[in-house]
């Protein structure tokens, strides 16, 4: 995947005792690259001419997921003062507003925000104090959804 996306740089995962992807995270890679990914994501899982991630499993992660299940369980209640209308697919968070946006998060704050419906990608990369942590995670947002509106000219 990381050569067929561009990559400029080696990806590292982080593994457990037996040498194995650990499956909760763990990802190592430059922004730029991540960025790629996020920009493989918004162009359908193609690049050139290249199908690299299928079109019905991107369709899976923005259209699946359950808001209900997100709203009643410990991730909702953490997740409100960013969005009430959200779901989580497959690694993906989705937050239902308008605009819609797709967002992967890596502990101390790393996260891939897509919008694409209006071609955006930005990687973050952070080094936090804790590895999760509400206030931050808030702003991130808030900038995020700002630089949405600069770029796609939403009124406030």
């Amino acid at each position: 995947l990381w050569q067929t996306i561009g990559a400029e740089d080696s990806a590292y995962f982080t593994v457990d005792r037996n040498g194995l992807a650990r499956c909760a995270g763990g990802l190592c890679a430059t922004a730029r690259d991540v960025a790629r990914l996020g920009q493989l994501i918004v162009d359908n899982g193609r690049r050139g001419d290249r199908q690299i991630i299928g079109e019905s499993v991107i369709s899976d992660i923005e259209n699946n997921g359950d808001a209900d299940a997100w709203r009643n369980g410990e991730w909702g209640k953490s997740f409100s003062s960013i969005s009430r209308n959200m779901r989580y697919r497959s690694g993906w968070y989705l937050v239902d507003d308008q605009p819609r946006t797709m967002f992967a998060m890596g502990v101390n704050g790393q996260n891939l925000f897509i919008d694409r419906a209006n071609k955006i990608v930005v990687a973050k990369l952070s080094s936090w104090k804790k590895r999760t942590d509400s206030v931050p995670m808030w702003l991130t947002h808030r900038g995020f959804e700002g630089l949405q509106r600069a770029l796609i000219r939403i009124p406030e």
